[in-house]
């Protein structure tokens, strides 16, 4: 038994299926499977249930796993004690979600490179849906995310910045002269999201769901221009954090409070049960203290146009 081994098999678990965790590793499914099999082998245990759709763990894998996690983080913490013992600053790897410019935690980044250019690392912009994984598969280091699902028992967060839902119209739209709207009053309208497996989503869909209806998606996308792309078309209406849409300030969208309120903070985090090294520390208390300067919940209150009749 090797670590290569245990680190697949912990990919395994929390990517869910043979497929992801080799797609998360870099390295062909036929590398990684011969691997688990020499562990299954070398154990005399069969860790994966292989007849399901998603990978299950059998139960000699789920007695195994406690194990594999505790081992694979006394290697990670020796290695980040022997750094720190010997004044190195050891690199680090942080995921982020695709809207730290929005939250000005780019700049923040930039000029930790500025301030410590001796420690190295690496960023790399994602999903939501694959940080988690990630850092459960000593991919990732640290994660700059949305709170809103993270396990507070499982992980050590550190607020950058809080915003809220807004309601993003065409110009033209009736809804563009409100001072405020509820979102039940939104029950029926075509609706432009961002795409599922996102956080934004996750909580656009569970807010509306609290407000009586589920929403009805006519487009759906990743990227914040799109979404207001076709915002200022009149093609929907889009539920938007209000930083976010205050930074791109479309032509032709206007912001409209919602009467609920309806957060998200922004947070850096890291497992609970992995040591980070002085470095990463560093990193953490930097950004931590530099993003979001001088950012305030303010939305794009472009003038309404003549009201569109039609598009209710």
């Amino acid at each position: 038994m090797d670590l290569k081994q245990i680190t697949y098999f912990l990919a395994i678990v929390t990517a869910g299926s043979f497929t992801a965790a080799a797609d998360e590793l870099y390295v062909s499914q036929s590398s990684l499977s011969k691997q688990i099999r020499a562990l299954e082998k070398e154990l005399d245990a069969v860790l994966f249930d292989r007849d399901q759709r998603r990978i299950k763990l059998t139960p000699l894998g789920e007695a195994f796993l406690p194990h594999a996690r505790r081992v694979h983080d006394a290697y990670d913490a020796m290695l980040v004690t022997l750094a720190d013992a010997k004044g190195l600053a050891p690199a680090f790897a942080v995921a982020a979600i695709p809207v730290i410019a929005q939250y000005r935690v780019t700049s923040a980044i930039v000029r930790f490179r500025a301030a410590f250019p001796d420690i190295s690392f690496t960023l790399e912009e994602r999903e939501a849906a694959v940080i988690a994984p990630g850092m459960e598969s000593h991919r990732y280091d640290l994660a700059i995310m949305r709170s809103n699902f993270l396990d507070d028992a499982l992980y050590t967060s550190i607020p950058i910045t809080r915003d809220r839902f807004v309601l993003a119209v065409a110009a033209t739209h009736p809804l563009a002269l409100r001072a405020e709207v509820a979102l039940a009053e939104l029950a029926g309208l075509p609706f432009v999201m961002f795409d599922r497996g996102t956080i934004v989503r996750e909580l656009a869909d569970d807010a509306c769901r609290a407000a009586g209806f589920t929403p009805t998606a006519v487009y759906s996308s990743t990227r914040v221009e799109s979404v207001l792309g076709m915002v200022a078309a009149s093609s929907g209406v889009a539920l938007i954090m209000e930083q976010v849409v205050a930074y791109h300030e479309h032509a032709g969208v206007v912001v409209v409070p919602l009467a609920e309120q309806i957060e998200s903070t922004v947070v850096i985090a890291h497992p609970k049960r992995r040591r980070l090294s002085q470095s990463a520390r560093t990193f953490v208390d930097f950004v931590a203290a530099h993003s979001g300067e001088g950012m305030s919940p303010a939305g794009n209150r472009q003038q309404p146009l003549p009201v569109d009749e039609t598009a209710f």
